[in-house]
């Protein structure tokens, strides 16, 4: 079975697409879930429509430089519908086809500065075994899961994802996925997301 593609609908890892004018097109549950919002209601809204009024002036900024560099990751405060502001880390990729931008969203793991990681290498970084785990870890599934379908111990699933961070230079699996992504060592199969 091949993982290196992986499925955005199924993906336990909250993901969003938006299109070239920061207009929702594709969300999986995961991230209807985050959101607290049900899918019909995303799609359609713009990135700035969940975007505090004090942070909107600069959505437009960050907009120009994810699409011009191609990948941005950070932290990012959501206005939720309840009017409360949640801080999420994100990992973009633009371009995962054509006017269509994907955004990989997480909860902050906690106190802690991140490195800001600049992916200047293109071609084949990782293994074909680390390629099929990176892409088993998109669709959402934990080291112990994939350990079993794979018939090895959760410690090497961890010891690949491991390789994984540090030859893409990513901070967390997120950022990893969205790194794969942009580098081609993994693909996502929008093909069941919403048109």
């Amino acid at each position: 079975m091949e993982y290196s593609r992986t499925s955005f609908r199924s993906s336990l890892i909250p993901m969003v697409v938006a299109d070239d004018d920061r207009r929702y097109v594709a969300v999986n549950q995961a991230a209807c879930l985050l959101l607290r919002l049900p899918e019909e209601r995303i799609l359609g809204m713009r990135i700035d429509d969940l975007t505090a009024a004090e942070n909107r002036e600069h959505v437009e900024a960050l907009w120009d430089g994810f699409v011009r560099d191609g990948v941005q990751e950070g932290t990012f405060e959501l206005l939720m519908p309840d009017g409360a502001q949640v801080a999420v880390d994100y990992s973009a990729t633009a371009n995962v086809e054509p006017g269509r931008h994907l955004s990989i969203l997480m909860f902050p793991p906690g106190e802690g500065g991140w490195r800001t990681v600049e992916v200047e290498q293109r071609g084949s970084l990782l293994t074909e075994r680390e390629r099929e785990i990176l892409g088993m870890v998109a669709s959402g599934w934990g080291s112990t899961w994939i350990a079993s379908q794979l018939g090895v111990a959760p410690s090497t699933i961890e010891t690949h994802v491991r390789n994984c961070l540090a030859k893409l230079g990513a901070r967390n699996r997120a950022h990893a996925i969205a790194l794969g992504l942009w580098t081609g060592e993994i693909e996502l199969d929008l093909n069941d997301a919403a048109p």
